[in-house]
């Protein structure tokens, strides 16, 4: 344990410089670390496996956690980072998950990348429903919502390997969803296939977003195609979304001269189309109840504002759902006006 207390404290000794800038990710064959690195990354996977454990959760997410450490911060504890990103999981406290302090405790910064009941704000592992059946890249990107959604990757013969030499069992069973608010799968956050509700389908609501989102200028060409800019945030939206998506048709900028209260034309606001009116088709409105979830469980680290769907407005001030009455625009009984064709998602 004494590496939890002195790691915090300093960038030398034990603590190796990344061989990747920041938010970079590196070569898969860079060589396998050895030496006081490599005793380093055994020590915090050591304590990554025993908050683990003590969740009760499955081996599946002591590797999840240990590739996506090693992608950030080659498996230590740094005090610098992308912006104020810090710690193992290089977590903002800009982002909402915690002071400085907080995250540069190790058991701190796992039991926050694991998520559930518990503060931070951000959506964890346990929080995102299908976690256990993604491929742990996904998993990892789920939470981490990185510029470089693939990296995670190549980490697991690494974190693999590191996870034998400390001895942790990482087909090791538990609960997936352990510590999760209500406890386990069902628990928390129901999926698609549950029974409607009050917000119908298979919506989830969520917490609260905090976080600070400082206004942005149009500065990025449209990666959809429309001729339009939108801002650095939305964009590196539409980014995420296309991997965590498997790249749904999409569409961002608009001129929406019939609206003047858009956000379409602020370069702040995408639509995701789901293939045809989903009343009429249950596979088309699980697509849009997957698509609708996945920006709500990123909204604190993405930083949406809201969402529309299904008759439905989501907004990250108080983290529910309520009914859409079209905004005095739209008529909220057709397919476009209500969304029931597409999910449209607004940015700060």
């Amino acid at each position: 344990m004494a590496v939890v207390i002195l790691a915090p404290f300093g960038a030398s000794g034990d603590q190796v410089t990344a061989a990747c800038p920041p938010g970079m990710p590196g070569d898969v064959h860079d060589p396998e670390t050895r030496g006081p690195l490599r005793a380093v990354q055994i020590s915090y996977a050591k304590i990554i496996d025993q908050v683990a454990v003590q969740r009760g959760l499955p081996g599946q997410a002591t590797l999840v956690a240990l590739m996506t450490a090693l992608q950030e911060s080659q498996l230590q504890n740094l005090t610098y980072g992308d912006r104020d990103s810090v710690g193992l999981f290089q977590q903002r406290p800009s982002a909402g998950w915690g002071t400085v302090r907080q995250i540069l405790n190790p058991v701190y910064a796992t039991e926050a990348f694991f998520g559930g009941a518990n503060p931070p704000s951000p959506p964890g592992l346990v929080d995102i429903s299908g976690w256990e059946s993604m491929p742990y890249t996904v998993a990892a990107q789920s939470v981490q919502v990185s510029a470089f959604p693939d990296a995670y990757a190549r980490q697991e013969d690494t974190a693999r390997g590191i996870a034998e030499e400390a001895g942790i069992d990482l087909n090791r069973s538990g609960d997936p969803y352990a510590g999760r608010s209500g406890g386990g799968q069902n628990g928390g956050a129901p999926t698609p296939s549950q029974a409607d509700g009050e917000c119908g389908g298979g919506l989830i609501n969520g917490r609260p977003v905090a976080g600070n989102w400082p206004p942005e200028e149009q500065t990025v060409p449209d990666p959809t195609g429309t001729g339009g800019k939108l801002t650095p945030r939305t964009a590196a939206w539409v980014a995420a979304a296309r991997t965590a998506l498997q790249n749904p048709s999409m569409s961002c900028w608009d001129a929406h001269a019939w609206n003047p209260t858009s956000d379409h034309p602020k370069g702040r606001a995408c639509d995701v189309f789901v293939g045809g009116d989903s009343r009429k088709l249950p596979a088309v409105r699980a697509k849009g109840d997957r698509y609708a979830n996945w920006a709500i469980q990123t909204a604190a680290k993405t930083g949406v504002r809201y969402v529309i769907w299904y008759g439905k407005i989501w907004s990250a001030r108080t983290g529910q759902w309520r009914p859409y009455n079209g905004g005095g625009v739209y008529d909220p009984s057709d397919a476009t006006g209500g969304h029931y064709d597409h999910v449209h998602v607004s940015m700060y």
